[in-house]
């Protein structure tokens, strides 16, 4: 695959989201597509394949892609959030897994 991913991990106030967003506000608007998704333990596995589904569009059978031949940068902030379930997974982190791959 051509993409790349990172985990920036810290304590609590170390400006982990300050750096990703200026890192991100360096990309070209017209080349680049920046998805800024904030988890919390409201955040569903459907939530979050919507708001990430909404960012692109199909292009044949199951491959989708950022609209415009642009490049597409998705930062999940606060990935640790999401409700941990009854036999202790938390589902919304294993469709972000599968997006991934």
């Amino acid at each position: 695959p051509n993409y790349k991913s990172s985990l920036m991990v810290g304590g609590a106030g170390t400006a982990k989201t300050s750096t990703a967003l200026m890192y991100t506000s360096h990309f070209d608007p017209l080349e680049h597509l920046v998805k800024r998704v904030n988890f919390s333990s409201a955040t569903t596995p459907n939530g979050l394949q919507k708001t990430i589904e909404s960012e692109v569009e199909r292009k044949t059978g199951k491959t989708f892609c950022p609209p415009g031949g642009k490049l597409m940068t998705v930062f999940l902030d606060d990935m640790a959030m999401p409700l941990v379930n009854e036999w202790g997974d938390q589902i919304t982190l294993e469709i972000t897994r599968q997006l991934i791959e």
